[in-house]
């Protein structure tokens, strides 16, 4: 598929496939008393597609100010106010769908996607690695909350601890903390393949400064720490045998690999595959969610 091979529509597909398996493959079938119902769940899911739908088209607003010679967007003002509206009505869902649980402050993670989609695209993403960050916490933000307002309330719903809840919680959120160091090295990769292109159009990033092959063998010591994460987890969960299994064979054989081609990566084209091999790593990653399923099961 032709779609797959644009890294932002990939990206997408990975995160709503990973909301999807941590609702209905883990959360679901192994907790009962979620803090989100159905109706909830799937109007968080779009309160937060609004907001992202939002983001990119203030993001093609401020490209045709940068470059008034191209057609990005054709109206711009039209564009601003559909910006807007899309961001009312995604918060506006987020806040009635907050409220209707009783617990109103979830509608202030939205707000604040809101907030760090419009910092990040009018001013942080000129901001060397400080943008590379904020733009993976942007990908990686739908993980977080939803693993927050599903296991969350059911936690505080009981007066007593449950030792299997919160080791599910513990888990979730490492995923997730995994998935965005593993995006964040990806938005620097993405930054040394589109090297060329960043210095025709005069922006500056950590590839335009130093070049490739500094770029190429700092980014393999930065995406040591993913690695380092990765054992981690291995070595506080040891009794899910069946989990570290998958995540020695299918997560980390193929992240040593990653980490040999990236070394000696020089070309556009060498980063183009080793980007690849990344996204498969991240692929697995979010397919261990299923692993871990019947594991605990």
């Amino acid at each position: 598929m032709n779609v797959l091979k644009k890294d932002q529509a990939q990206m997408m597909l990975q995160v709503i496939v990973t909301v999807l398996l941590f609702r209905f493959v883990l959360f679901e079938p192994l907790v009962q008393d979620l803090g989100l119902s159905m109706l909830h769940y799937f109007s968080f899911v779009i309160a937060i597609g609004f907001i992202l739908y939002g983001g990119v088209l203030l993001y093609k607003i401020v490209l045709q100010e940068e470059f008034p010679d191209k057609r990005i967007q054709q109206n711009v003002e039209k564009a601003y106010y559909k910006y807007l509206g899309f961001n009312a009505v995604g918060i506006g869902i987020s806040f009635f769908a907050a409220s209707d649980i009783d617990r109103t402050y979830y509608f202030g993670f939205f707000l604040g996607l809101a907030a760090i989609l419009y910092l990040y695209i009018t001013q942080w993403r000129k901001i060397l690695v400080f943008d590379n960050v904020v733009y993976s916490l942007i990908i990686s933000f739908a993980f977080f909350i939803l693993v927050i307002m599903d296991l969350m309330p059911s936690l505080q719903a009981n007066a007593t601890q449950d030792p299997e809840k919160q080791q599910l919680l513990n888990i979730s959120l490492q995923i997730c903390v995994l998935l965005w160091f593993l995006y964040f090295v990806k938005t620097i990769l993405l930054d040394l393949k589109f090297m060329e292109l960043d210095i025709k159009h005069k922006r500056k990033s950590l590839a335009t400064i130093h070049g490739r092959e500094i770029g190429a063998k700092r980014t393999t010591f930065l995406a040591l720490i993913p690695l380092t994460l990765i054992v981690l987890f291995c070595v506080i969960h040891l009794n899910l045998t069946i989990l570290i299994g998958y995540i020695g064979v299918a997560v980390v054989l193929p992240y040593l690999f990653y980490l040999s081609k990236l070394w000696n990566a020089k070309t556009t084209e060498d980063f183009d595959r080793i980007n690849n091999i990344l996204n498969i790593i991240i692929w697995l990653t979010i397919f261990s969610i299923v692993v871990l399923y019947f594991n605990l099961k």
